[in-house]
């Protein structure tokens, strides 16, 4: 169950999400579609320090990137660094050589969620270009499809892969689930 199309994540589930970008400093978030999700992360950080917010998003493109998304995801970006939020956005894809580079310069992160390609290839590369950069790392849908449903999400097989200090969640009715990575 997703709330709707600019925050689609079940209501508990962002809730813990928001809890751990509560007191943040630095947040990258890889998918942010519309930003409303970034948004509300980025007013959950500590304002009385630097604030930075990074943004990867691959508008347009199937099937996850909305056409009508950039316009509304730049406003967010925008709305941020009027508020005193150091915040970048980058457009294209979070596999790019360019774009890797360019973020790893501005790290580290208090928090990267990952939510973009769902494939298992796509989140892998997430998880290897972005995941050092974190002390906290979340990734979305990490629940295994049921038959019938989208194969294609594949984040459950990547997420049974990884090791260390991990917590998964899923709210009650969910068929996503979030998985909750702490450096040590």
């Amino acid at each position: 169950m997703a709330a709707n199309k600019l925050i689609p994540h079940h209501p508990e589930e962002l809730s813990k999400l928001l809890a751990l970008a509560t007191g943040t400093h630095s947040i990258l978030e890889i998918g942010s579609r519309y930003g409303e999700t970034l948004r509300q992360m980025a007013l959950r950080m500590d304002r009385k320090s630097q604030r930075r917010v990074v943004s990867i998003d691959l508008p347009g493109e199937p099937p996850w990137g909305e056409i009508d998304s950039q316009e509304r995801l730049q406003g967010v970006i925008d709305g941020l660094a009027d508020i005193g939020v150091d915040a970048h956005l980058f457009l294209g894809n979070s596999r790019d050589p360019n774009i890797v580079r360019a973020v790893h310069r501005l790290a580290p992160f208090d928090l990267v969620f990952i939510d973009g390609d769902h494939t298992y290839d796509g989140a892998r590369a997430d998880w290897l270009n972005y995941g050092p950069l974190g002390k906290i790392v979340v990734f979305h849908d990490i629940i295994k499809p049921q038959p019938g449903e989208r194969q294609e999400l594949q984040v459950w097989r990547l997420w049974s892969e990884i090791e260390g200090d991990k917590e998964a969640f899923q709210g009650e009715g969910s068929k996503m689930g979030i998985g909750i990575w702490r450096s040590r």
